[in-house]
């Protein structure tokens, strides 16, 4: 008989991306997927897109400040709880897969309390709380960072690597240098700040552009939605920039450039590493447990990035890092082992697989 999955996660594509590529990997090998998450999310839409079918609940993120939306947080809670156990009922799945996010949680407690089997995957050096809540029930937790380790029960967890965007690791082709007003042999770096960009990045970058193109590295800049407007203007149509809001060829982005400059989710990272992109790495420093500080360090330690704290960042630091990377390019990139996110998604799905038999 056909097995069957329900996979939950929700609220960041950190979460939802890993989620996509477990459950296409399942579905390669004949599992029927139910992706359940809130109405009219991010993981609806991406979910639905992705061909699998999909059922809505209504969750509500805990805020970590007090709030008056506190008040209806048991009540949704509940009742979230509820509509899963039915949703499960009439699915009647082999198991549960979750990757974090609030809408995570109250489907695998639902599959605990259906006696259905659980398996999450932790992309962060620090859990999310619905990981450390569902790990108590877990048959098995794959992390995608070995930090998470000494956060959860040890003789659960598997080292898997992060499931990370196909498209962006099978993408082989480059941008079209020209079109963008770029040398093809230039030294380039590629600052982003997640999809919606980041404002703090892009104020630390902008003052330097002139002195970075005149130390001979060209810039690619995905601006993002906030600041595209204040940013774009300034450097429309100046050679040896190739600035824009937003990709959806990041694999060819990453595949034309020599450097990054980033935040540190764990999705990013893979990324680059993957790709073996030397880094300098600012961690968003408002991230839970201060995570992403410590998925920068993972790089750090293995010689393939530089770390600067936010606090630090300042376009004249910003600069002298740029120019560590530049003189010490190549052998950042020579440090680099080959990835074992490339096929995280693979390894999850034999480990699930085995013990749904």
């Amino acid at each position: 008989m056909r097995k069957k999955v329900i996979v939950a996660a929700g609220g960041t594509g950190g979460h939802i991306f890993p989620a996509l590529a477990i459950a296409k990997k399942l579905r390669e090998n004949d599992v029927e997927i139910l992706y359940v998450g809130n109405k009219n999310s991010m993981e609806e839409k991406l979910a639905t897109k992705a061909g699998f079918d999909f059922s809505p609940i209504n969750v509500q993120k805990l805020h970590r400040n007090l709030t008056a939306k506190h008040i209806l947080f048991p009540i949704k809670l509940f009742k979230s709880i509820q509509d899963s156990k039915q949703i499960i009922r009439n699915f009647q799945p082999d198991a549960f897969v979750g990757t974090g996010g609030f809408v995570c949680g109250p489907v695998g407690f639902a599959a605990h309390k259906c006696k259905i089997p659980i398996f999450m995957q932790e992309q962060n050096s620090f859990p999310g709380l619905t990981t450390r809540k569902l790990s108590k029930y877990a048959k098995k937790v794959f992390l995608g960072n070995k930090g998470a380790a000494k956060y959860l029960p040890k003789n659960i967890l598997a080292f898997a690597g992060n499931p990370i965007n196909t498209s962006v690791v099978q993408e082989e082709s480059q941008i079209d240098f020209d079109e963008g007003n770029l040398k093809k042999d230039s030294l380039k770096l590629f600052l982003y700040g997640g999809s919606q960009g980041s404002y703090i990045l892009n104020k630390a970058l902008f003052p330097i552009i002139d002195k970075i193109l005149q130390a001979g590295i060209e810039i690619i800049w995905q601006i993002g939605k906030y600041s595209f407007d204040e940013f774009y203007p300034k450097v429309k149509g100046k050679n040896g920039i190739f600035a824009f809001e937003f990709t959806h060829e990041m694999g060819k982005i990453l595949n034309s450039t020599d450097f990054v400059i980033c935040r540190a989710g764990a999705l990013s990272l893979a990324e680059i590493e993957t790709k073996k992109l030397p880094a300098i790495i600012v961690p968003l420093p408002s991230a839970a447990g201060n995570h992403q500080y410590y998925n920068a360090m993972e790089l750090v330690d293995n010689k393939t990035a530089i770390l600067l704290e936010q606090k630090n960042l300042t376009p004249k630091i910003l600069f002298e890092k740029i120019l560590d990377i530049q003189e010490n390019h190549p052998k950042m990139k020579a440090n680099y082992k080959d990835s074992l996110h490339v096929n995280a998604a693979e390894v999850i799905v034999k480990t699930i697989l085995r013990n749904m038999e």
